[in-house]
Parts: structure tokens; sequence; C-alpha cells
């Protein structure tokens, strides 16, 4: 549920677009950044939204940990659940996923929000 008519009067944190935000997104629901339901949350910032005569500002929410890192580790072990390949050790798409993920966490520590 995108807004069509909205104009942005704030800017939003970096390389977020109000614009595009759902709805869901705006009143803290999922992940301003990924989308996902949030079930541990991190402030981002916020957003200021003009909808005619009316301005509404809204705290946006991300996942902690790292949506990078978590969605990750979603798709590693989403993958892993029904290859067969992976339980023998011999799925590259398996070992992709995983490097994905190691390299999300080892950036996650670099940034210290680990």
């Amino acid at each position: 549920m995108k807004r069509d008519q909205s104009a942005i009067t704030a800017p939003g944190p970096t390389g977020i677009d109000p614009a595009a935000l759902t709805r869901e997104q705006l009143l803290g629901w999922r992940c301003a950044l990924c989308g996902t339901l949030l079930t541990g949350d991190r402030p981002l910032g916020t957003v200021t939204i003009s909808q005619g005569p009316t301005l509404t500002t809204y705290p946006l929410w991300a996942c902690d940990p790292n949506c990078i890192t978590e969605n990750a580790w979603r798709a590693a072990l989403t993958h892993a659940a029904g290859c067969e390949a992976c339980r023998t050790g011999e799925c590259a798409t398996g070992q992709r996923l995983l490097d994905a993920y190691s390299a999300a966490i080892r950036q996650e520590h670099a940034e210290g929000t680990g």
C-alpha cells in the first residue's frame, strides 16, 4: 500500500525512500529496510510525510540484529532445509549462502553492531 499523492517534506534516513514505505513500515510493524515483520528492532530515525494539509512524522524501525545478517541466515536455513545435497556437504548454492552469511557477520562485527 504505497501513497500515490503524498509528498516528502523531510528526508528519511540515508537510503530510504519514504514514498516507497508501506503503512506497516510507517507504523513500525515491519522493518523500514527489508519489510520483514519486526520481532526485535532498532531505531533508524524519522520521516515526515505530507498528505494534503497534514504533516505526519513517523519513527522508522529496522530489524535488530542487522537485516542483512538476519536475511542471509534465513536464506541459508530455508535452502538447507529442503536440499538433499546440503546434508552431504556437496551443495554449491548452500555453501554460497553460508559464505554470504559469514561475510555479513564479519561486516556486522567490524561495524561494532554485533
